[in-house]
């Protein structure tokens, strides 16, 4: 069978969340590829409530990554699934394992960029592509092109009344765990913000109660707060994304989730070509790049909004 005439399909995306949303766009292609097609999804569980909004999946399997002896329950599974079609949109060394049975024990036609698959793309090295650009590349094995996403699941009513006829700039000051090095100083965030404040614009923060030594400087600095930490999953800062005069945000998974939003977006980051691929793909993306974020200054970042026009009160 043509895999463009595959009837029950599986895709394989696990996380983190910046990684999701970097294939949000490619998995939506394939939704309208296929859309008469059953697709079912091997996600970690955390990240199930998050593709249900999509109404694209009949099945979810669960992956969670803890070691190699569940990963042969899943296999079975995936054998047993029958599938005409598996798209491999994480491509790592444990999906391929994945493959190497599979492709034994099954009929399935694997697409992927690694060894185990039937049609394969070579990735590039890193900093050639953005992961978007480089899933769209490897979705053309499949005749599947890029295309303009419908991202109204994302939209959210339940934060309208708190930015309703406001001047919004949405400022992500948080990062992972692992990216600390990625993270502009939460201190210098407050300066900027109360710049920004003076002007007559409010500060929506959004993140988790992880993120609790990021937000505190402005928190304690600024008065005109919109604050939504901890209480931000994907719709909400998608939504007030939406809203926002400008999104200011380190390198993160949120601000990646904001940016879908297609508002500008000033991105604060680290200076090195794999950075640049990963944020300059979207037509709405301001780059401040520095080899260490502790040399950027407050003044750089007021400097670029001013340069760019990206804020009509800031002059």
């Amino acid at each position: 069978m043509s895999p463009l005439n595959s009837k029950k399909i599986l895709l394989i995306k696990h996380g983190s969340l910046g990684d999701i949303v970097f294939a949000l766009e490619p998995i939506l292609s394939i939704q309208k590829k296929f859309n008469n097609s059953v697709i079912d999804l091997v996600t970690e569980e955390k990240f199930i409530p998050f593709f249900k909004k999509i109404k694209m999946f009949d099945q979810f399997l669960i992956d969670n990554r803890a070691g190699f002896l569940p990963s042969f329950s899943l296999i079975r599974k995936i054998i047993n699934g029958k599938y005409d079609l598996i798209i491999d949109l994480q491509n790592s060394k444990r999906t391929n394992f994945y493959h190497f049975f599979t492709k034994i024990f099954s009929r399935s036609r694997i697409n992927g960029s690694r060894s185990f698959v039937h049609d394969r793309y070579t990735i590039p090295a890193q900093g050639k592509e953005s992961p978007t650009q480089g899933l769209y590349n490897q979705l053309k094995l499949l005749d599947i092109n890029q295309s303009d996403p419908d991202l109204r699941w994302l939209v959210s009513d339940k934060e309208n009344q708190s930015i309703e006829n406001k001047d919004i700039v949405l400022v992500i000051p948080g990062v992972s765990k692992s990216g600390l090095a990625k993270q502009w100083s939460p201190n210098k965030y407050q300066q900027l913000c109360s710049i920004l404040e003076s002007k007559g614009y409010y500060i929506c923060l959004v993140g988790t109660k992880h993120d609790a030594s990021s937000f505190q400087p402005i928190l304690n600095g600024c008065k005109n707060i919109i604050n939504l930490i901890d209480r931000s999953p994907p719709e909400i800062i998608y939504t007030v994304a939406s809203k926002s005069k400008l999104i200011i945000s380190n390198d993160t998974g949120p601000g990646h989730i904001a940016a879908l939003s297609k508002i500008n977006t000033l991105w604060l980051a680290l200076n090195n070509n794999v950075t640049k691929a990963n944020l300059s793909f979207r037509q709405n993306s301001y780059l401040l790049l520095k080899d260490n974020m502790e040399n950027l200054s407050v003044n750089e970042v007021k400097d670029c909004i001013i340069k760019n026009k990206l804020l009509d009160k800031v002059e």
